[in-house]
């Protein structure tokens, strides 16, 4: 498990959230997601996209994707908490973090 401030954690809930439903989240906002995970460099935001299920990537575990880029699942959670920690704190997210909290209302 792992420990993570407050900020990381909304990000994460939202990752899960987004990676187990894109099309409930909406277009725009997984559009916007997708800018910010690619302010990581190529192989974080590869690593990020691969941990959540998100674009299309089916999940993966921490232990396959530490055997995957040959590393132990230890420095793989911590490498994982840095690029949550990096996307929470930016300026970027904060101005989209508020419409992670909104509830699609249908209208009849």
């Amino acid at each position: 498990m792992m420990f993570m401030d407050s900020l990381s954690k909304e990000l994460q809930d939202f990752l899960i959230r987004l990676g187990k439903d894109e099309k409930g989240v909406g277009d725009k906002l997984a559009g916007y997601t997708r800018q910010l995970i690619n302010m990581l460099y190529s192989t974080d935001a590869q690593i990020i996209e691969e941990y959540y299920g998100l674009f299309g990537n089916e999940p993966h575990r921490l232990e396959d994707l530490a055997h995957k880029y040959k590393t132990t699942q230890e420095l793989m959670q911590q490498g994982i908490e840095a690029c949550l920690r990096k996307i929470a704190v930016s300026p970027e997210w904060q101005q989209i973090r508020p419409l992670t909290k909104l509830r699609a209302i249908k209208i009849r």
